[in-house]
């Protein structure tokens, strides 16, 4: 009898421990991991607005408003942006309108950033006065641009932008007129100073003879028809940074010096941001 009331609890112990770790059946409810919740945000549409106010508008070492034929070294400049995105896809676009030289910009963006990498194709619609009211679809107002942006360590940064697309974007070689292909590439380093504000230094140039974006100097002018020959460095800078968060808007500031070798010119830059 003992013997049988002993089995009988043993068996009994061993079906409780059974039904404790059934596998669940079709009928359960898988509720979702944490990899599961962060892969879903990754994929998931996303969008950011805002603008920036600065003292002159800098591009690739030189101030914008020389095309409007006035060099300013001061020339306040509105530039509001709007990203639509999706995932690690956006779209882009950005304007300036500046107040001396009445240089005007809007830019159209397809970008795609993974990590450290980053490509986009922009297309550039522009002009100074009237030469910006140009039909949008006339196609001497536009020009089209690869970039490819790699950074390491969340440090230092490889920039390259090449220039498929544009009306006086040509070089004659051997009495042949061929398309230049415009190229620009810098290398960038930020550095971190006590969570208080980042140091960026960077150096770029033109690797050849660039028409679209390079033209050399004559007096305080710049002579489109003969662009900079060959390899030429055209963007020292160094920028101090910091931005201020308050919620959901970000307050982006930035101080910097920019030295043109090839134009001889000398800015400091003060620009400031509001996003959200």
């Amino acid at each position: 009898m003992t013997r049988k009331l002993l089995l009988f609890l043993a068996s009994t112990m061993i079906a409780f421990q059974a039904i404790a770790i059934e596998p669940a059946t079709e009928n359960t409810i898988p509720q979702p991991t944490e990899e599961c919740a962060e892969e879903d945000d990754v994929w998931s549409f996303w969008w950011e607005a805002g603008f920036d106010l600065a003292s002159n508008y800098m591009w690739r070492g030189f101030d914008q408003s020389y095309r409007g034929g006035n060099r300013n070294m001061v020339d306040p400049s509105f530039q509001p942006a709007l990203t639509l995105g999706y995932g690690k896809f956006y779209a882009r676009l950005w304007g300036n309108a500046s107040l001396f030289s009445d240089y005007k910009e809007f830019d159209m963006f397809l970008g795609f950033q993974h990590e450290g990498l980053e490509v986009t194709i922009y297309d550039v619609f522009c002009g100074v006065g009237n030469d910006f009211n140009a039909p949008f679809f006339d196609k001497s107002s536009h020009n089209l641009t690869a970039t490819i942006d790699y950074t390491f360590f969340d440090r230092l940064r490889l920039h390259w932008a090449t220039t498929f697309l544009h009306p006086n974007d040509f070089v004659v070689k051997n009495g042949v007129e061929r398309r230049a292909f415009s190229s620009y590439f810098e290398i960038a380093y930020t550095q971190p100073f006590k969570e208080v504000f980042d140091v960026e230094v960077i150096a770029g140039a033109s690797p050849w003879t660039g028409p679209f974006w390079c033209p050399t100097r004559v007096g305080n002018e710049y002579d489109w028809d003969n662009p900079a020959k060959g390899f030429n460095v055209t963007n020292l800078s160094i920028t101090l940074s910091r931005e201020f968060q308050r919620g959901d808007v970000s307050f982006p500031i930035s101080l910097g010096y920019t030295y043109n070798p090839l134009s001889n010119y000398h800015y400091a830059l003060l620009t400031a941001g509001f996003y959200f």
